[in-house]
């Protein structure tokens, strides 16, 4: 169950909302103050929610970021962590009635519905009410969130066919083109998905450039694993590691780094190898740092 609830956290914390209000009244210090300490205190975060939720319970946002809060602590959590869950749920469905326009809110909840265990509230059925919401609202976030709803239900045709559908009747939304070039690079056609994760840094739709600047960094691993067009690789990462804002939404920039070293690798470049592996090492991730041994034997 807790491993359940990890992805909890990891689908909830992404979400930006985008009706949040910028009065004082809708947008409480509080508030802030708990989404700045999610990065980096969940108890510290926790309190503050509380402290929002207890001097506005119907302020929509304080009982979304309360789900994303409660959800991550879920997950770090052991013997309370069904409760925490309850807690999300709460908080989500709370959200979601003050607002039910809201596609973010529904989006959360969707994700809540879909990957929690049932005894915590799971529930494919509901997940698939959230999307047929969210399409009555807006056709594209409807769309994307069918894509989402089949993708973690593993129904492959039916992504796939929806994802067709999708590139052809959105050529603009950079997503599309994103998710197109990972199912062709997770099937080693790298030739068509170099040209899906190009289309996607061209694509002229896109909410503060988080899937255009993903499609750079897809660009950079497309030519490690076929360790073909190296150079075009080196110079998207570089783009990456320049141009990225800072988000939860993309790798980090250590990451990139590091895919830098193994290309520069397969370049014979051991200098700039060199470099990148230094700057990759300033991260305390354990898996990344087992890549940097790999790659230094």
């Amino acid at each position: 169950m807790r491993l359940m609830l990890i992805f909890i956290l990891l689908l909830l914390a992404p979400a930006a909302t985008r009706s949040a209000e910028i009065n004082t009244t809708n947008n409480p210090a509080e508030l802030q103050q708990a989404k700045i300490a999610m990065g980096t205190d969940l108890d510290l975060a926790e309190k503050l929610i509380g402290k929002a939720l207890a001097l506005y319970p119907e302020n929509a946002e304080v009982q979304f970021i309360c789900g994303r809060i409660m959800g991550q602590q879920a997950g770090d959590a052991i013997f309370s962590a069904l409760s925490y869950a309850k807690k999300s749920l709460r908080c989500l469905k709370h959200a979601v009635a003050l607002q039910p326009d809201n596609t973010d809110y529904r989006r959360g909840l969707m994700s809540f519905y879909l990957n929690a265990p049932g005894i915590a509230g799971g529930d494919k059925q509901l997940a698939w009410q959230e999307v047929e919401q969210i399409a009555l609202s807006d056709a594209l976030q409807g769309k994307l969130a069918e894509l989402s709803f089949y993708r973690q239900t593993e129904q492959q045709q039916k992504y796939r066919k929806l994802l067709a559908q999708c590139r052809s009747d959105y050529p603009g939304q950079a997503e599309f083109h994103y998710r197109h070039g990972l199912l062709l690079q997770q099937e080693q056609q790298f030739a068509p998905a170099f040209d899906a994760f190009y289309a996607a840094t061209s694509a002229s739709q896109d909410n503060d450039g988080i899937y255009v600047f993903n499609a750079w960094y897809q660009i950079g691993r497309t030519a490690l694993f076929s360790q073909q067009r190296i150079a075009d690789g080196i110079y998207a990462l570089n783009h990456f590691i320049a141009k990225a804002p800072v988000s939860a939404d993309l790798p980090d920039l250590t990451w990139a780094h590091l895919r830098l070293a193994q290309l520069h690798k397969l370049n014979g470049n051991a200098a700039q190898m060199l470099q990148h592996l230094n700057e990759a090492n300033q991260s305390n991730d354990k898996e990344l740092k087992r890549e940097i041994s790999r790659l230094q034997r």
